[in-house]
């Protein structure tokens, strides 16, 4: 079933080093931080369906056309299908969801799928996800990361939960394939922060990045 991963949007986002998430949906400002966040650099942003203004978020955000858009925290095939229909260029669970990965490749959009133990990274990435989300990877620590990473190199994990960005370095070389990060980058932007902050926060973290995988 690996093979059945809607091929361009995956390898859309799965170009990107950074995941921004926007975990506080009803802010007005979840649009402008993410066009702000495109203009950086940050092609991927995860708007998470936690209250039930998201999926509007999610709309207004795609409609700025700055950066792939994915609806986080999707636990059932409605949700998907709500998502997808808001404009989601992929969708984010928090764990192994089957029935989640299937709708998801029904509609043709990628998977960022959770996972933590070992079995469930396979389960995952049998299941098609496009990249397998490790959370909450504060739990296990770049270390936990590099024992999955030697024992999975085939499969692109992304630390998601406790990920910060003093702590960048340890996880590119502990060999995650991309990040997740909240606040590190976003800051108090959805709170009436200036937007500058946002994209001098993305510069550094990319210039990071660039230095770590060179």
């Amino acid at each position: 079933m690996a093979g059945d991963r809607p091929t361009e949007l995956a390898a859309e986002v799965a170009r990107t080093p950074l995941i921004a998430m926007l975990t506080e949906p009803d802010s007005p400002a979840v649009p402008a931080v993410t066009e702000e966040l495109g203009r950086s650099g940050i092609r991927a942003v995860e708007i998470t369906l936690t209250s039930p203004g998201a999926l509007d978020a999610v709309r207004r955000s795609v409609a700025t056309g700055a950066a792939l858009v994915g609806a986080g925290t999707v636990r059932d095939r409605e949700t998907a299908r709500r998502a997808v229909d808001a404009g989601a260029h992929y969708l984010l669970t928090p764990g192994v969801l089957p029935d989640v990965l299937d709708e998801a490749r029904a509609l043709g959009v990628p998977v960022v799928c959770g996972a933590f133990t070992t079995t469930e990274v396979m389960e995952a990435w049998r299941l098609g996800a496009a990249l397998v989300k490790l959370f909450p990877a504060r739990l296990g620590g770049p270390a936990y990361l590099a024992s999955l990473t030697m024992a999975f190199g085939d499969i692109p994990l992304v630390p998601t939960g406790g990920v910060t960005a003093d702590g960048l370095t340890d996880w590119f070389a502990a060999g995650a394939h991309a990040v997740a990060l909240g606040r590190p980058l976003v800051g108090d932007a959805l709170h009436g922060g200036d937007l500058s902050g946002v994209r001098h926060r993305a510069d550094a973290l990319l210039t990071c990045v660039r230095s770590v995988r060179t």
